[in-house]
């Protein structure tokens, strides 16, 4: 009888509770969906949002039962922590424009605010059991320039640089002017498409969500993060490559029938290459427990 009466209260509470990360979560997609849909490079915003909901619904039932509310001194830092990032994201907004300084900011503010919320609510350690989702939606936050513009120029930098040697190893001459591929009959500009920060972002996404839902090992999930990295730069040094051999066997006039196609078909490759690696660490790491608890003398499943 105690128990008919006991669940649906708990049902009735846990309204009031998540209303105040509903309201913070709720300004925070409505602010950045500006960004994600006027910038082709974080169009994937929508999908981490989908994502964040994913892992947190799969947490939901694993989290800590026993934990208790924290201190409200505690709540209070994250507050006043993050009350200046949103006033000044607001402020900037409305005196300039959205763009990636003011999601940054605006994000770590409601990050603070969705922290503090966690403690005055529940307690650390439901806050440290759902880290990894809060942190994870960072990813569909477009970067400022101060980090974007050296992580773009460097890609392009590497790419050029890379193409222009492969170019020369295959017998055609080939020089670098800065992110421009000198050809003897036309040249060939690395844009941001073809440096592979489109494909790197929803790498990193993959390889975080993978890494999080089949790998224990922290180790083996920054290895993973690594793989990604390395999957993009492979990939888009490889879709610059062709798109270079297509120029200077047929003109820069076929690059536009070329181009898209070999953009998505990086992406898929990335993917799928990303997809192997995962699952190749996931049955290293399952072989490697069974043989610790062989080793251990401890039952397969105690």
């Amino acid at each position: 009888m105690n128990s008919t009466v006991n669940i649906p209260s708990r049902r009735i509470n846990l309204l009031p509770a998540c209303l105040p990360l509903v309201v913070f979560v709720g300004w925070w997609i409505y602010s950045l969906q500006f960004l994600w849909r006027d910038q082709q490079e974080y169009r994937y915003g929508y999908l981490v949002v989908l994502l964040v909901a994913f892992l947190v619904w799969d947490r939901w039932d694993s989290r800590p039962k026993s934990d208790a509310p924290a201190a409200f001194w505690q709540a209070a830092v994250w507050l006043l922590a993050g009350f200046p990032l949103v006033l000044v994201a607001e402020l900037y907004r409305h005196a300039m424009a959205r763009g990636p300084a003011s999601a940054t900011a605006l994000s770590l503010g409601t990050i603070c605010f969705i922290r503090a919320a966690i403690l005055l609510q529940w307690g650390p350690q439901t806050l440290r059991h759902f880290r990894f989702p809060i942190l994870f939606a960072l990813i569909a936050v477009p970067l400022p320039g101060i980090f974007w513009n050296p992580i773009v120029l460097g890609l392009k930098g590497l790419v050029t640089f890379v193409n222009v040697e492969l170019l020369n190893l295959l017998g055609i001459p080939a020089q670098q002017q800065g992110s421009v591929i000198e050809l003897p009959n036309c040249r060939v500009g690395i844009d941001e498409a073809c440096s592979g920060i489109r494909s790197l972002q929803s790498s990193l996404m993959m390889a975080l969500f993978i890494g999080d839902q089949s790998l224990r090992q922290p180790v083996l999930r920054w290895l993973l993060v690594g793989g990604a990295v390395g999957w993009a730069v492979v990939g888009n040094v490889g879709r610059s490559l062709y798109l270079s051999l297509t120029a200077h066997w047929h003109g820069t006039e076929a690059l536009e029938a070329v181009h898209d196609t070999a953009g998505w078909s990086v992406l898929w490759v990335t993917l799928v290459g990303l997809g192997a690696m995962a699952w190749a660490l996931a049955r290293w790491e399952s072989a490697w427990l069974q043989l610790a608890k062989r080793r251990r003398k401890i039952p397969a499943n105690p």
